[in-house]
């Protein structure tokens, strides 16, 4: 089957977050007249085979409490997981839930105590952040260093092990690939990371929602499948909601190899009354995850395109900006601060001159201030339309 990411779709007026819920950010900003490069999902239409499996489920009519996960789900999810990154799970080890943050926060709730420290590495997709000060835990920053002549953000890992070393500090939230830096995790580094946590006796819950999207030159590895003492040590989280642009059925899936840890977790589940969940969500990602590989190819190749458009329009028309060169993800991380101009500066030019709807850097953790993240899971033509927009807003200045 072919895929044509070429196809504009127009989602303006289908309760869309991205296209149709800018007030929620920008109070103030037309929806209509503003390009939207912000939340992480797609504008295109999921595989058909995604969708004919929602369909043929709707028309069956019934809908049902459903049993929980099957054989078949669990042979998606175990086969999508070993083609793309050669982990073999077992799959007892898999426990669907209703998406990756409510996951943390229910690691959270299983694992620490109100006022013990989870551990963080800004600049950091916020509801990392959120979720912990909301559970009434202290957040602690291991804040990523950016290195000036890769261009690539590192964990700074005496501060890491210091942090790790508070007696307090009882969970580490581990974000690969990094959202919102792209940074895909080297072998090496998460050996560091697993070693320490180990040491320390800090758990770890590792994000790894965009694993599928890795960009070429990179490789992604499961933490937990580097080493039989991590694996014992690790909860890893994974969803097909933002490879096939799923995120509103609500459905991901955690592995947690420790029989005591996933036994602790479940009962977390229960108590939360969480066990549930969506029927839709289920079927859409037992579906992704057994014809998907395709689909995947073709729309890495079109993200891939659009990133080396906006690198090259980068370097030859927005002087002082440039991009921080993402290994994985459709995220891009843009540093204006070589414009000269103050983070508030750079956030109202591009959202109320430009009219660009981007997530603003400080939203990350102050160490994102003068930058901004964009999505580029995108049209060409919204790419194009956004660049010229931006140029043309730092052109007057």
């Amino acid at each position: 089957m072919s895929y044509n990411f070429d196809e504009y779709i127009d989602r303006y007026g289908t309760e869309s977050t991205k296209w149709d819920a800018f007030e929620n950010r920008f109070p103030g900003l037309d929806a209509k007249g503003c390009i939207p490069m912000w939340v992480a999902d797609t504008d295109f239409r999921a595989p058909q085979e995604v969708i004919d499996a929602i369909v043929a489920k709707a028309e069956f009519g019934i809908f049902g409490y459903p049993k929980g996960k099957g054989k078949s789900f669990d042979q998606a999810v175990t086969g999508w997981i070993f083609q793309r990154h050669g982990w073999q799970l077992d799959p007892e080890w898999i426990v669907p839930t209703t998406g990756v943050v409510p996951a943390i926060t229910h690691a959270i709730q299983a694992f620490t105590q109100e006022g013990d420290g989870v551990l963080i590495q800004p600049p950091v997709y916020y509801p990392f952040k959120n979720t912990i000060q909301k559970n009434k835990r202290r957040v602690i920053e291991n804040p990523l260093l950016l290195d000036e002549e890769t261009e690539q953000y590192e964990i700074d890992f005496a501060d890491f092990e210091h942090k790790l070393k508070d007696p307090k500090t009882k969970l580490f939230i581990l974000c690969n690939p990094h959202n919102p830096v792209g940074r895909v995790w080297s072998e090496e580094d998460l050996t560091k990371i697993g070693e320490l946590c180990l040491k320390h006796q800090v758990l770890v819950f590792a994000d790894e929602i965009h694993s599928d999207l890795i960009l070429k030159g990179s490789r992604h590895i499961p933490l937990g499948m580097l080493d039989e003492r991590f694996n014992q040590h690790v909860i890893t989280a994974y969803s097909a909601s933002k490879t096939f642009n799923l995120a509103g059925l609500q459905t991901s899936v955690v592995i947690l190899p420790e029989r005591r840890i996933r036994q602790r977790y479940l009962e977390q589940l229960e108590i939360n009354q969480a066990r549930d969940i969506n029927i839709f969500g289920t079927i859409a990602l037992e579906a992704a995850y057994t014809h998907g590989a395709d689909y995947l190819k073709a729309f890495l190749e079109h993200v891939e395109s659009n990133l080396d458009y906006a690198l090259d329009f980068t370097e030859k028309h927005l002087q002082g900006v440039r991009i921080i060169k993402p290994q994985g993800t459709y995220l891009v991380w843009f540093d204006f601060r070589g414009t000269g101009l103050t983070a508030d500066q750079i956030d109202a030019l591009i959202i109320e001159k430009a009219k660009v709807a981007v997530d603003l850097g400080r939203w990350f953790g102050e160490e994102g201030a003068g930058f901004l993240r964009f999505n580029f899971a995108c049209h060409r033509s919204t790419l194009v339309k956004a660049l010229e927009q931006i140029k043309e807003a730092l052109t007057v200045l």
